[in-house]
């Protein structure tokens, strides 16, 4: 007799997240019966597939073996029926950062509606998009450094660097006269520290010693940070042109530098034959214009 589906379901879930309640939100169902359905496939394979102890759970080496299958089996089945889905409907995925989907894409989605009013467009908002293993997405916009950036790219927005912070943050730690300055102030970083490292060089300022400060990957967090007076942290522009006009933030210096950053358009392979997929694009591309 072979296991049942809701079993394997139930299982493949505590595996992935860890935790039976986990599993059990995640399922709309108790933890009782992911318990129950584990304990059953536990008992019907004739091995222990987790190591108990108290309310942590372990996976064994065979319940290890078991989880690597059923992820993929999983995922599989999730694939194939998103594919018979978009294939029933006009549904175009895209992957891109907090931030970018937040402060440019979000102000211009109802013309994308009104220009194609019969293509669903699915957002996945991710840190890093177009990493994940099991991202069935159709486009990604990607952000990074423009001396890395591959020469067919397709470039949507470029990002210049400024350093900003909020007012009472000056108050507390100015006068801030030169960019000198900044290397003993509380700074704040996105990803890593190249954006502060590329700022720094295009305002001539050797960097001898180790940036130091929080590092995080949502860009909005940062801006939080930098409204609340947490610290220093490079702003892009146009994306902060609300921040600066509302008065949340301010620039420190009046800097004008060429853009060191930006988003382009990744295109996956097996979608660009669509023909929704290449409106999406050909829209996004629209909208870069150099009054963004």
């Amino acid at each position: 007799m072979r296991p049942s589906l809701p079993a394997l379901r139930a299982f493949e879930a505590a595996a992935r997240l860890g935790r039976f309640r986990a599993a059990a939100e995640e399922l709309l169902v108790t933890p009782t019966a992911i318990s129950h359905h584990i304990r059953g496939l536990e008992e019907q394979l004739g091995v222990q597939l987790f190591a108990r102890s108290g309310r942590e759970v372990v996976l064994t080496e065979d319940g290890k073996r078991l989880a690597e299958a059923t992820a993929k089996a999983f995922g599989i089945l999730d694939d194939a029926v998103r594919s018979l889905h978009r294939n029933s409907r006009k549904v175009v995925r895209l992957s891109a950062g907090p931030i970018f989907t937040a402060r440019w894409l979000m102000p211009r989605i109802s013309d994308f509606w009104e220009t194609h009013p019969k293509t669903e467009l699915e957002v996945l908002p991710s840190y890093r998009p177009g990493t994940g293993d099991r991202e069935n997405i159709d486009i990604v916009i990607r952000w990074g450094r423009m001396s890395e950036i591959t020469a067919d790219a397709i470039k949507l927005l470029e990002l210049s660097p400024v350093a900003i912070a909020s007012q009472s943050f000056l108050s507390d730690h100015g006068p801030i006269d030169k960019p000198e300055d900044l290397l003993s102030l509380p700074l704040m970083h996105q990803r890593n520290h190249w954006g502060w490292l590329d700022w720094f060089a295009a305002m001539n300022v050797p960097v001898t010693d180790p940036l130091r400060g929080s590092i995080f990957e949502d860009a909005n967090v940062l801006l939080r940070g930098a409204a609340e007076g947490q610290g220093v942290v490079i702003g892009w522009l146009p994306l902060i042109d609300q921040d600066l006009a509302e008065g949340r933030v301010m620039r420190l210096f009046d800097e004008n530098i060429a853009a060191t950053h930006s988003y382009f358009v990744e295109v996956r392979a097996g979608s660009s034959a669509r023909r929704e997929v290449q409106q999406l694009v050909d829209w996004l591309t629209s909208q870069a214009c150099p009054a963004t």
